[in-house]
């Protein structure tokens, strides 16, 4: 019997988006109602959160999307996790961005992550205003999650 085929590097960065974009984003959301920011300190810190994220990708994105197959040690391990784990931090963080100024989600890597649609008629995108708990009202029941393929 054959080994299955090594899944390409923008399947495999696929698959961990999927994975830990949610607990990111249930990581920052917990930070976040600690912190007792406001709707706009929330928005502040996610928008430089996904800025980072993307300061990250175009710096190191070539050790995500460029691999040999060969394991990696030290210093150029350190680079791929580092630059996987701030680019799953900024999806989630753009995520709960997005939902807190009224969309579902966003697109990224030809992946959905956001709030599901939900039935018709109902428009799930809506975040209640006010400056208490906006944070909470943006992720109660929402983690940033991939949307599964059609």
């Amino acid at each position: 019997m054959r080994q299955p085929e090594p899944l390409s590097a923008i399947a495999e960065l696929r698959l961990f988006l999927d994975f830990a974009v949610p607990l990111c984003g249930a990581d920052i959301v917990y930070k976040l109602r600690q912190w007792g920011h406001s709707r706009e300190e929330a928005e502040n810190w996610l928008r430089g959160e996904a800025e980072r994220a993307g300061g990250s990708l175009g710096e190191n994105g070539d050790v995500l999307q460029f691999s040999d197959g060969r394991p990696r040690s030290g210093r150029a391990q350190d680079r791929v996790v580092r630059t996987a784990s701030e680019l799953a931090r900024g999806v989630a963080a753009a995520v709960l961005l997005a939902q807190l100024v009224g969309k579902r989600g966003v697109e990224a890597f030809g992946g959905f992550y956001g709030v599901p649609a939900g039935p018709a008629g109902v428009d799930t995108a809506r975040v209640p205003g006010g400056e208490d708990g906006a944070v909470g009202d943006a992720a109660r029941g929402t983690c940033p999650v991939r949307k599964p393929a059609e």
